[in-house]
């Protein structure tokens, strides 16, 4: 009995030892990274995203790896992730480009309306913590304001005061709207990837269904409906259908 307590003592002491910080890894991953050892370097990524962490340059570093091991629907699925955390990084976005190149499926994408598109940009071209803190800050110049009209020395002061402070106010409430946007895309899990070589889109969520059409690892679908093992997506062009569930993985 005493020789497995012994045992077990210096197993869980030689696992701890063992055991590594996620910063400890991400250091020792960058470099084996930098030696062009990507394999080694993508374990250690895995394991800090195993233990809980999550970031944009995790997943970046992560999709990096997996393109120079030559697995482009996974490096596919990693700058995807990547990107819900901040959808204008130009790097990534290439990155993303250049990963999608090689990938069979070349899926023409309907024009968003060109107002909508506008918006879009606008939104994502801060983060939505900075969105955030433009929020607070106009909120505290409209109040301000507010102070300076119910005290205002003069009827011009006062005008001019009332409106700059509803100004201010209709600005914080257009960037708190783009801070909670971004928030609530980033937690949805209404996208995935294609991870298999090839998969079929069916009519049905039955192997009995009409095959519709055939999509490729790296392609990236709109989860729409869940039934079973069947998932109903829908493509950037439109065509929908249903795939099964273990040839996709959610973003």
């Amino acid at each position: 009995m005493k020789r497995i307590v012994l045992f077990l003592y210096f197993s869980v002491a030689i696992s701890l030892l063992d055991a590594q910080t996620p910063k400890e890894l991400w250091k020792n991953a960058n470099n084996l990274y930098s030696q062009s050892n990507y394999s080694e370097a993508l374990e250690n990524y895995l394991k800090i995203e195993d233990m809980g962490y999550a970031s944009e340059s995790l997943f970046y570093n992560i999709g990096n790896s997996y393109f120079k091991l030559k697995e482009a629907g996974k490096s596919i699925l990693y700058y995807e992730r990547a990107l819900k955390f901040n959808p204008s990084d130009k790097d990534l976005i290439n990155n993303l480009n250049l990963a999608k190149d090689f990938s069979l499926d070349k899926i023409e994408e309907i024009p968003d309306f060109i107002l909508g598109t506008w918006i879009e940009n606008i939104n994502y071209s801060l983060s939505s913590d900075k969105w955030g803190i433009i929020t607070l800050f106009l909120f505290a110049v409209a109040a301000l304001l507010l102070l300076s009209f119910r005290f205002g020395s003069s009827s011009r002061i006062r005008k001019i005061s009332f409106f700059a402070a509803m100004a201010a106010l209709l600005l914080g409430l257009g960037s708190g709207y783009f801070s909670m946007n971004q928030k609530h895309r980033y937690n949805l899990k209404n996208t995935a990837i294609v991870m298999k070589p090839v998969s079929t889109v069916r009519s049905s969520p039955d192997n009995s269904g009409k095959t519709l059409f055939i999509l490729h690892e790296g392609t990236k679908v709109e989860l729409l409906e869940e039934l079973g093992q069947w998932k109903r997506v829908e493509l950037a062009d439109g065509r929908q259908g249903w795939i099964f569930s273990v040839d996709i993985e959610v973003i």
